[in-house]
């Protein structure tokens, strides 16, 4: 992950982390200035400035990304499974959650650990999910609803510069992509790790699950939506 970040700087991406060291388990990388919200609620983190300003981000991210697994010759692991066509290391987890911004601008990307080879419309499916929200409107704590989803979902994608491509596959992937995650967080329980036990006992799988059953609904009305 350090030569990956290195990688980043290298292509003339500087809003991540540098690495600085890694004393026995404790990793120490430069800390980025500014603001992190998850409330899409918030006027400045659910913007619509901010919106294409953060779908901005990661098209930067993706174009700095590439040509990374192809030169690097180290050994390589990653905590998610890698997805196929390797096309780029994706973020793996671009919520806005992760991203540090000032004012309406999305300027930083931080926490690295879900980063996994995929290709870029993995990374932007997941994307969409987590800035659209694409979450069931009837869900307590929901803040838009299915027609706001959709044009911010577009906006987004319209940001990021997603080509024709993309677009039609963006829907069927973002299930792929939940189903992925429900997948790890299962695996990882039953493997004794106590932080995914406890996300499935309060709650939080099930809210996976429930948002996969809306997307199913969405059908058509997403796919019309992004291209």
């Amino acid at each position: 992950m350090h030569r990956f970040l290195r990688h980043l700087r290298a292509s003339g991406f500087a809003a991540a982390p540098m690495p600085l060291a890694i004393e026995g388990n404790r990793e120490a990388v430069t800390y980025l200035a500014g603001r992190v919200s998850e409330d899409l609620a918030d006027p400045l983190t659910g913007s619509p400035a901010m919106l294409r300003s953060a779908a901005m981000l990661l098209r930067r991210f993706h174009d700095a990304s590439r040509g990374f697994l192809e030169r690097d010759d180290g050994p390589q692991s990653w905590m998610l499974p890698a997805q196929e066509p390797r096309e780029l290391v994706c973020h793996g987890d671009f919520a806005p959650y992760n991203v540090v911004t000032e004012g309406e601008a999305a300027v930083g990307l931080i926490d690295f650990d879900a980063a996994h080879p995929a290709p870029a419309a993995w990374d932007l499916a997941y994307a969409l999910y987590r800035w659209a929200p694409l979450t069931d409107p009837e869900r307590p704590g929901a803040i838009h609803d299915r027609e706001e989803q959709l044009r911010r979902a577009r906006l987004f994608s319209d940001a990021y510069g997603a080509d024709e491509a993309q677009r039609r596959e963006l829907p069927a992937m973002i299930g792929r992509r939940l189903e992925a995650l429900l997948d790890l967080m299962h695996a990882r329980a039953r493997a004794g790790d106590a932080a995914f036990a406890e996300a499935i006992a309060r709650g939080d799988s099930d809210i996976y699950v429930n948002d996969l059953q809306y997307l199913g609904r969405l059908g058509q009305r997403l796919r019309l939506a992004l291209i």
